[in-house]
């Protein structure tokens, strides 16, 4: 990783919108709730395809903030292994999946 936490996560999770990045590799880092919600939030307005969060400090209220989004994202891949998301998370992403884009997790 590169160290990202919170707030890195939170700038480049703030830019998402309209942007034409499709691929976005933070695995590794220390990115928590707060940093994960920036990007969640803002997944509805990108051209986010692939997302990766593996092996980071992300717990379910990060992980209901992109489960929220899914279903107006175009995210098709999305990684959070090693992380905390714990039951709450998991529930967030599967109540999202019937509408969603989402093919590989």
């Amino acid at each position: 990783g590169n160290q990202i936490g919170d707030e890195g996560a939170k700038a480049i999770g703030n830019n998402l919108r309209e942007s034409s990045l499709q691929t976005l590799n933070l695995a590794g880092n220390q990115i928590g709730d707060e940093g994960t919600k920036a990007i969640g939030n803002n997944l509805r307005e990108s051209s986010l395809q692939t997302l990766h969060l593996n092996y980071n400090q992300i717990g379910p209220e990060g992980v209901k903030a992109i489960g929220n989004n899914l279903r107006e994202s175009s995210i098709q891949t999305l990684y959070l292994a090693g992380n905390q998301i714990g039951d709450e998370g998991a529930k967030a992403i599967g109540n999202n999946l019937r509408e969603s884009s989402l093919q590989t997790l």
